[in-house]
């Protein structure tokens, strides 16, 4: 896996994770973040000088905290704006993640996000983002211009 890409991926996650869910990331995982089971995935196709998918899983019972979070609430949020504020996450993930690894002159389609669970590709970067007593787990995929994961 690409140094650059994981280094990339982490700042963006980092960075969104604390200016949109209020939360403080760590880049260490203890054993309880570690262990902490997978709640909800979604992911964000990207397409433009090259290609792909980004993947966001949360663990531990995030989901709800980062939603209230965003939306400045106290109770917890229903689960559909729960998979809305998730998605919204990793849409901006990949949006900032992108011009690091391309550039700011290069341009770039992202969908919407969905629901996902897994990818048939294997990550070109994956990176874990401890978050309070849960994690969130970021895999990169590109599906065209394999050249980039050798950098």
């Amino acid at each position: 896996m690409s140094k650059k890409l994981e280094t990339e991926l982490f700042k963006a996650a980092t960075l969104t994770f604390e200016e949109l869910g209020f939360l403080l990331p760590t880049p260490e995982i203890d054993e309880q973040q570690l262990n902490a089971q997978v709640e909800a995935a979604v992911s964000v196709d990207f397409d433009g000088p090259f290609s792909g998918k980004l993947l966001v899983r949360v663990c531990g019972g995030l989901l709800p905290i980062i939603t209230a979070n965003m939306l400045g609430e106290e109770d917890i949020p229903s689960k559909s704006l729960q998979y809305d504020a998730l998605g919204e996450i990793a849409n901006v993930i990949c949006g900032n993640m992108l011009p690091g690894i391309a550039g700011s002159k290069d341009v770039f389609h992202v969908s919407a996000p969905k629901i996902s669970e897994s990818v048939d590709l294997p990550p070109v970067a994956e990176v874990q983002v401890g978050l309070g007593m849960g994690r969130a787990d970021l895999l990169l995929f590109v599906s065209r211009y394999p050249a980039l994961t050798e950098e």
